[in-house]
């Protein structure tokens, strides 16, 4: 398998470590196409966290697209 560098991605990167680094709770979603490292980001951003707040990630599995809209009309 390649060993794939991880690279740009700067200015997401700083903002998941700013809101991690605020030491209070909050819920983000990263979203994107399949393989452009969305994984990859979320760990760079919580390897160097150094407060004891636990991370909780889940990772959701390809799903069909709703058949609802929550649109306002």
């Amino acid at each position: 398998m390649a060993d794939w560098t991880f690279y740009g991605r700067k200015e997401q990167l700083a903002e998941l470590e700013r809101m991690l680094g605020r030491n209070r709770w909050f819920f983000d979603k990263v979203t994107g196409r399949r393989r452009i490292g969305k994984t990859t980001l979320i760990q760079r951003a919580t390897q160097g966290i150094k407060s004891k707040q636990p991370i909780f990630y889940e990772q959701v599995p390809d799903s069909e697209p709703t058949r609802y809209s929550f649109g306002c009309e």
